[in-house]
């Protein structure tokens, strides 16, 4: 008997305690933020040859190119904060400018703090949205931020410190320094170089030539049958390579202080001294040439991509 009577104790107990947390307001058990944006928008004449030059901190980057002769752009800065006063006030501190002076037009957001004021409360960010001609000169600086690249042609440099770097349907040219940030490339047929420290590259669906400098980080390669070339000279990095076949390129793989994993066709002649593993595959024919070196970190080959392509 007191044991069914302490089971029914509990019941309203427990039942008691979830009617009353069920009864409290949501506002409770999460702090809803307020959003406040200011929103510019711009729409410059960008004839061939005009650079667009961008400059961005703490900033999602979206740039696409397009067949029209003009560049368009929408920037959206905002604020976050519980208070709405608070981001109201806080979002002037974000500051923008785009401005086109002779073949160069400049996009930059920044941040300016008020005199007397050493900090703000609010979460403050900025949103670009960039159409502007495919085949135009690009230079993009975004620093702590998101940066997307589509279906550009030109002549483009890109220097990200933290965040994200996304690439699809590339063409033309790309310079890349990289620091601390993850880029992720699909079908693309350019001449890549990076410089990269710390940052995890993954590049699917890649034609072209590629010189890839990393250290600290990783490199997964797909190719296509429309690569050119591949140098990647790597320090305490892992290289993964997946190949459509194995018979459509040449390689030179070598890592330090590490391991070498090849199919087994290719197994017999990898070669092993003392801290070295290497293998090297050369044909008559003038095929392409994937060139690896890295150390104190594995480089693995396989005959079937790496990443399920959607």
């Amino acid at each position: 008997m007191k044991n069914i009577l302490l089971m029914l104790h509990r019941m309203r107990l427990y039942g008691g305690l979830a009617v009353l947390l069920a009864s409290m307001p949501a506002a409770q058990a999460q702090t809803k933020v307020q959003v406040v944006t200011r929103t510019i928008e711009q729409t410059l004449p960008c004839p061939a040859g005009v650079l667009v030059r961008v400059r961005a901190e703490k900033a999602t980057l979206r740039i696409q190119g397009w067949d029209k002769p003009t560049m368009r752009v929408v920037l959206r800065l905002i604020a976050r904060h519980p208070e709405r006063a608070v981001a109201e006030k806080e979002l002037a501190v974000a500051r923008h400018l785009i401005e086109k002076s002779g073949g160069v037009i400049d996009l930059v957001n920044y941040f300016a703090l008020p005199p007397g004021v050493t900090a703000v409360r609010s979460d403050l960010r900025a949103e670009y949205t960039v159409q502007m001609p495919a085949g135009n000169p690009l230079q993009v600086i975004n620093a702590y931020g998101q940066t997307y690249l589509t279906n550009l042609s030109g002549k483009q440099k890109l220097e990200q410190d933290f965040g994200q770097i996304v690439l699809q349907d590339m063409g033309g040219s790309l310079n890349a320094l990289i620091r601390y940030a993850d880029l992720n490339s699909t079908n693309t047929n350019f001449s890549f170089t990076c410089e990269a420290d710390k940052s995890a590259l993954s590049l699917v669906g890649a034609g072209g030539s590629y010189s890839i400098r990393n250290r600290y980080g990783s490199v997964l390669l797909e190719p296509t049958a429309e690569l050119k070339s591949v140098f990647i000279d790597a320090q305490r990095t892992e290289v993964k390579i997946g190949v459509p076949q194995l018979g459509l390129y040449q390689y030179n793989l070598s890592t330090a202080h590490s391991t070498l994993t090849v199919p087994a066709s290719y197994a017999g002649g990898v070669r092993k001294t003392t801290g070295q593993e290497s293998l090297r595959i050369s044909t008559a024919a003038r095929l392409p040439l994937i060139r690896v070196l890295t150390s104190y970190a594995p480089i693995t080959l396989q005959a079937q991509p790496l990443l399920i392509k959607r």
